[in-house]
């Protein structure tokens, strides 16, 4: 009776939490305050939803997935999340010890929010990753039985420890896989025009055969570069012939020398080849291993020693 009322009591908390991670899910990538306002609302009409409307799967199955003020259809995300949060919360209560449970909770919870963002969004916000590093390592320290131990100060050694050896292994990863999948190239048969110019976002880019390759798309970090072999090119009125061209995000790099982004009016040419920078795994992938690693969760009932 008193396990069932547990499962129960923890389910539902799941539940709440997982509509709260909606919010999350929808907000944060978006860079809207979780605060204001304060209740939530339809992503289409920005109605205000009213609690009766928002309890949890409940509410969704019975408008039949869409909202009451207009009408229009609210994905299946959100009982999704609600229902895989209370599933999780409840097999956690089941098998870990409190208060070693509130740790695993908020694992879950993040990884349930970071995981939906990056579906939508290919990103992990560093609002998740960071704030999962703090608060595995504040958990350490308050939870030493998460490391097998009853010293706090050992536990919050093992943390950190844990975090930058997940976070080392994984940055390796990043760069060894950039060196071998990095780079892509764009190999042509006959010379093709090509330009540089600002998009109407404000994002630059360069156009082969009207084909945009944007800065947004191909810039990572400082040492990326884009690379284009140029046939001719006309750069601010100077023309030049067989001319090598590396674009860095802020200047254009060549055997003459340097312009900077900035100043360029106009760049145009002729090119068969160029190459292009790839992310083979997002920086936030990093954070994020360095937040899962901090702490090591314990599965079972385990004594600390």
């Amino acid at each position: 009776m008193k396990q069932s009322f547990l499962l129960l009591a923890a389910f539902l908390s799941g539940a709440i939490v997982g509509s709260f991670l909606n919010v999350c899910i929808y907000r944060i990538p978006r860079e809207i305050s979780l605060m204001k306002p304060s209740r939530s609302y339809c992503p289409h009409c920005k109605h205000s939803i009213p609690w009766i409307q928002n309890i949890p799967v409940l509410s969704w199955l019975y408008l039949h997935g869409r909202c009451a003020h207009c009408g229009k259809r609210i994905s299946e995300r959100y009982p999704l999340v609600e229902l895989l949060t209370a599933a999780l919360f409840a097999e956690a209560a089941l098998l870990i010890p409190f208060p070693a449970l509130l740790s695993v909770l908020l694992f879950f919870s993040l990884l349930i929010a970071v995981t939906f963002i990056d579906i939508e969004f290919f990103l992990i916000p560093d609002v998740l990753s960071k704030g999962g590093l703090a608060a595995g390592l504040v958990f350490s320290l308050l939870t030493p039985q998460l490391h097998h131990t009853s010293s706090p100060l050992k536990a919050v050694g093992l943390a950190a420890a844990g975090a930058l050896c997940g976070a080392f292994i994984l940055f390796l990863i990043t760069e060894l896989g950039k060196l071998a999948f990095g780079r892509y190239k764009v190999s042509l048969n006959a010379p093709a025009r090509f330009s540089f110019e600002i998009a109407s976002n404000g994002d630059p880019q360069i156009l082969i055969d009207d084909q945009a390759f944007t800065w947004t798309d191909h810039f990572f970090r400082k040492s990326d570069r884009i690379f284009v072999r140029a046939d001719e090119v006309e750069i601010n009125g100077a023309k030049f012939n067989d001319l090598d061209l590396n674009f860095y995000e802020d200047r254009i790099v060549t055997v003459r020398e340097t312009f900077p982004l900035a100043n360029i009016v106009m760049l145009a040419g002729k090119t068969r080849y160029a190459e292009f920078p790839r992310e083979a795994m997002g920086f936030g992938d990093v954070k994020l291993i360095a937040a899962i690693a901090s702490p090591t969760f314990e599965i079972g009932r385990k004594s600390p020693s």
